[in-house]
Parts: C-alpha cells; sequence; structure tokens
C-alpha cells in the first residue's frame, strides 16, 4: 500500500484480527485484513445449533446456557449433608483424605470430586471372642473351639470366651491406615480395621495372657488381671497400626476346664466360693466385735482409772490422818493413847452398851450394876 493513500483501520475492542485467505496462487485472494466483531462469533456459533421451531432462531443457545447453570447450582447444593451429634465426617478431595467435620450442617464438594464418609464415633461397639451368641430374643451360644481352646502356664488346655467393648477414637485412621477383609459375622466393611484384624489381636494378646498364667488363676480370682492385661495388650498392638480404636473392656465370659477333668475344677470352684463366704462371715464377725471389744476395754479402763485414783485418795488422806495424829501424840500422849483405845473398844465391840469405872470406886469393891435391866453390857475399867 502506498502511504498516505490507504490507511490500516484501527481494531476496535469487539473486533479481532483474522488471517487472509489464499484465493489460490496468491495473486487473486484478498490479502487485506478481516475485522470479526464479537456479535459475528456469537452468531456464528447459533447458526451452527439447530434452531427449535417454539423457541426461534437464537432461543437454543440461551436453554442450553440456563441448563448449564442449573446442572451445576443442583450439583453444588448436592454437597449439603448433616452430620448426628454422635457420628463425623470423613471428607476425601479427589480420593486423598482431606479433613474431618463434626456434628452439624457442613458442605462438601459432591461426587465426583469430593467424598464424604459418615460415620459413628461414640457408639459402644462389641467383638465376641471364642464364641458367637444367638440372635436377638435367643439365648442360645456357639462355641467357637479355634477361637476359645487355649494353653496356661502350667500346661492345662481351657476354653476361654470374651467379649470386648470398643470404639473408634480416630477416624482418619480407622478409614484409612488399616486394610482389612471385614467381618461378615459383624457386618464390618473391607478396610475397617475392626473386622479380622481387631478379632486376631484380641485373639493373640488373650493367649499370651492366659499362656503366662496357671488355670487356677483362669478359673478364680485371677480372672480380673486377664481382663486388665489382655485390654492393655490390646491396645499397645492396635496403636502401633494406627488403627484408630480404643479398647474399654475386655471382659471373661466363660472359662471352661478340659472335658475329662470338669467336675474336680468344677468342685475347686466350689471350695475356692465356700472359701470366700466363710472369710466374708469371718471378716463380718470381726467387724462386729472388734468395736464391741473395745468398747469393752475403754470402760474397764477408766473404771481402773477411777479405782486408781480413788485408792490414792483414800491412801493420801489416811497419811493425812497419821500425820495429824501423830502430832496430836507428840503433843499429848497420855491422852491420844486413851483416846485411841477407846476408839479401839468402839470398833470392837460396836453396837453394845459399855459402862467405864474410872477414879475411887474402880479401885474398891466391884459396884452393883444392873445388867438384868440393861441387856448386854460390859464393863471396862481403867485409870
Amino acid at each position: 500500500m502506498a502511504a498516505g493513500s490507504d490507511s490500516i483501520p484501527r481494531m476496535g475492542r469487539d473486533e479481532m484480527y483474522r488471517p487472509p485467505e489464499d484465493g489460490g496462487g496468491g495473486n487473486g485472494g484478498n490479502t487485506g485484513r478481516e475485522q470479526v466483531s464479537l456479535e459475528d462469533l456469537i452468531g456464528r456459533f447459533k447458526g451452527g445449533i439447530p434452531p427449535l421451531g417454539f423457541l426461534g432462531g437464537g432461543g437454543i443457545s440461551l436453554l442450553v446456557l440456563v441448563g448449564m447453570i442449573v446442572a451445576a447450582v443442583i450439583w453444588l447444593a448436592s454437597g449439603i449433608f448433616t452430620v448426628d451429634p454422635d457420628e463425623e465426617a470423613s471428607l476425601r478431595l479427589f480420593g486423598k483424605y482431606n479433613s474431618t467435620a463434626g456434628s452439624g450442617l457442613n458442605w462438601w464438594w459432591p461426587s465426583p470430586v469430593g467424598q464424604r464418609d459418615i460415620v459413628q464415633v461414640t457408639q459402644t461397639r462389641t467383638l465376641e471372642l471364642g464364641f458367637r451368641s444367638g440372635s436377638e430374643g435367643t439365648a442360645s451360644v456357639t462355641l467357637v473351639a479355634v477361637e476359645a481352646q487355649m494353653i496356661t502356664g502350667d500346661e492345662n488346655l481351657v476354653d476361654v470366651g470374651a467379649v470386648i467393648q470398643y470404639k473408634i477414637s480416630d477416624l482418619r485412621n480407622y478409614l484409612f491406615e488399616v486394610d482389612d477383609p471385614g467381618d461378615l459375622d459383624r457386618s464390618v466393611g473391607i478396610g475397617r480395621p475392626d473386622g479380622r484384624t481387631l478379632r486376631d489381636v484380641a485373639e493373640t494378646s488373650l493367649r499370651q495372657v492366659v499362656g503366662a498364667r496357671t488355670i487356677d488363676d483362669a478359673l478364680t480370682e485371677g480372672r480380673e488381671q486377664i481382663q486388665e492385661d489382655t485390654r492393655l495388650q490390646m491396645q499397645t498392638i492396635l496403636n502401633s497400626y494406627s488403627a484408630g480404636i480404643n479398647i474399654i473392656s475386655v471382659l471373661l465370659q466363660n472359662v471352661n476346664p478340659p472335658e475329662e477333668v470338669r467336675d474336680a475344677f468344677e468342685d475347686v470352684v466350689v471350695a475356692q466360693e465356700e472359701k470366700e463366704r466363710l472369710r466374708n462371715l469371718a471378716d463380718a464377725y470381726e467387724a462386729d466385735q472388734l468395736p464391741r471389744a473395745r468398747g469393752e476395754a475403754a470402760r474397764i479402763i477408766e473404771s481402773a482409772e477411777g479405782f486408781k485414783q480413788g485408792r490414792i485418795a483414800l491412801a493420801q488422806g489416811e497419811a493425812d490422818g497419821f500425820k495429824e495424829l501423830l502430832e496430836g501424840y507428840l503433843n499429848s500422849q497420855d491422852v491420844t493413847r486413851q483416846r485411841l483405845y477407846l476408839e479401839a473398844m468402839e470398833e470392837i465391840l460396836p453396837g453394845t452398851t459399855k459402862f467405864v469405872v474410872t477414879g475411887d470406886v474402880a479401885d474398891g469393891v466391884l459396884p452393883f450394876l444392873p445388867l438384868s435391866s440393861t441387856g448386854n453390857t460390859s464393863s471396862v475399867g481403867g485409870q
């Protein structure tokens, strides 16, 4: 193009550059630039879609756009979910764990972008080891010998049944850390560690604990210690697996000796129970008699203490009286001696009439005394 004859037009905001079309050989074709606006592009897009008669030529495009928006809103709204107070929700993004949602109304990316697993975490779950109970409403119990039969530390065989109670402590570990084939008897799905994994851990721990004790411990007084040791052993193993399970308790249900010696062992159990009964009676008697004996001892001690104080006071009084008598004797020996003589005679002859004759009368002839009128009398002579 010659300068100043034709100027290149300036493109607007809604225009775009379009490469020249070759008309064959490049001589007769259009070598200039064609201006294409945004409205042209939208029109060409609408023209490529067959129109619907009842909507007109351009109605189908608007319908598709609205449909896509509605579908997107419905898809996003499907991510709203509710978690109950006893539940937790594990949230995954493209199959990978992301976070854990608590109770209440929550939202997470719908499938296939996100996934969620809602699990009850406060529920106490149970595992039966060595036996299977019947259906609800029945009392039948089936022994599982392969799980129940164990050997004690003194090389005796016993059949042990136990119930394990547990809860989920960590939902992430519970769902994703242990791969497990599941347990159809308890409706535990594949991948949950409380399936075969928990059963094997319980059986291994119980065998180890029972194998370290005698059969008497398993049958009688050692049951509580066996339960606690088994619980601790199970928890240690599960923690090493990061299973996300907390063992609440291990309860022994039935511990039976071999069939051949079962009667003898039952006699031992009866004897142990009788021993405990007599011991309890003795403890009750002791609790009743000891307070009484202590009270009686305290009474006797207090009585003896009172007698002691009385005797001390009496002796002190007699000693003081003797000192006063001695002082009087030292001051007037004859009078004191005469008084003591008279007091002694009064004690020797109590309840009788006494006559004391003194002076000149006593030196002469004994005077006549009317003894018949006075009854029993005593005559005392002296100076």
